[in-house]
């Protein structure tokens, strides 16, 4: 009898050390970063009083908007990146580049012309900056410009969308799982259910589409700098298009003879009229004589 206790004892501690390992699987799973970055966005939880204006708990985004004349382009573009990254923040996009404006070709030298480009070069940043940082960011923008064309701040209050999508969420959770009756089938609660879930997973995702804003501002940036000229000297591309002396004299000439070629056939060609003018001569000058 002992012995067939001893044989049982094994097989139990197995089973109890695999649900044990289970359950912390279970746990951890239920604790995973996706799950508290969703539970975070539903949550109604605030730290202090949203009823005021200025209350910290609030979901207020802010962003910003500045277009300014500086004077080079590209060391104000490189500044602001670099500040913006040493403020954890993120660069989402910027491009420089140069917009023409003229182009003109001067006379250099008999083989060369001078080529004068105008042109502004410009810059368009998107920058997402931490939102204790952005006043900063933005002061660093402002001190590099020489004219500012405009600057916009904006701080939008999204406290009650975010309020309202939690709510909701909430108040699906402890719905009971609703059963078919005569006027419903299977598969129209599921396809309900189905809706249910979708429109609560796009209230959660919007939530915290909404905090990640409020964590980090969007900076926009426009710069643009006085024009600049580049001077170039270039071969005269007019000059390969000639040919040599030698050849030309020998084109000319050659043009010279089919030229009178194409008169005396063309002289040939209207016979009929020099007839007529030959016999309207003989008739005159017959006339003549008689006449005197």
């Amino acid at each position: 009898m002992r012995k067939a206790y001893s044989c049982l004892i094994l097989p139990v501690m197995v089973l109890a050390a695999c649900g044990q390992r289970h359950y912390r699987s279970a746990e951890d799973t239920a604790h995973s970063p996706e799950q508290q970055a969703v539970a975070a966005a539903d949550s109604t939880d605030f730290s202090s009083d949203i009823s005021a204006l200025n209350s910290p708990s609030r979901k207020r985004v802010r962003t910003a908007d500045v277009r300014c004349r500086v004077q080079d382009v590209f060391r104000a573009a490189s500044r602001l990146e670099q500040t913006v990254t040493a403020v954890q923040g993120i660069v989402v996009e910027s491009r420089m580049k140069n917009e023409a404006v003229q182009q003109h070709e001067l006379p250099y030298t008999s083989d060369s012309v001078r080529q004068v480009q105008l042109y502004t070069p410009t810059a368009s940043l998107t920058l997402r900056v931490p939102v204790g940082h952005l006043d900063s960011v933005v002061h660093t923008l402002t001190s590099m410009a020489a004219f500012i064309e405009y600057r916009t701040l904006t701080d939008q209050d999204y406290t009650w969308n975010y309020l309202s999508n939690s709510l909701k969420n909430d108040k699906l959770a402890p719905v009971k799982k609703i059963k078919p009756d005569a006027g419903t089938s299977s598969l129209d609660i599921a396809k309900f259910e189905e809706e249910q879930h979708e429109k609560s997973v796009d209230r959660s995702i919007s939530n915290m589409q909404l905090l990640d804003n409020v964590a980090y501002s969007t900076f926009t940036v426009q710069l643009y700098q006085p024009e600049v000229a580049d001077v170039q000297v270039v071969v005269n591309p007019q000059q390969f298009k000639r040919a040599p002396f030698g050849t030309e004299v020998r084109t000319a000439l050659r043009d010279g003879a089919v030229m009178m070629r194409n008169i005396l056939l063309g002289m040939l060609q209207v016979w009929p009229f020099w007839i007529a003018v030959a016999a309207g001569i003989a008739a005159y000058r017959r006339y003549f004589a008689k006449s005197r």
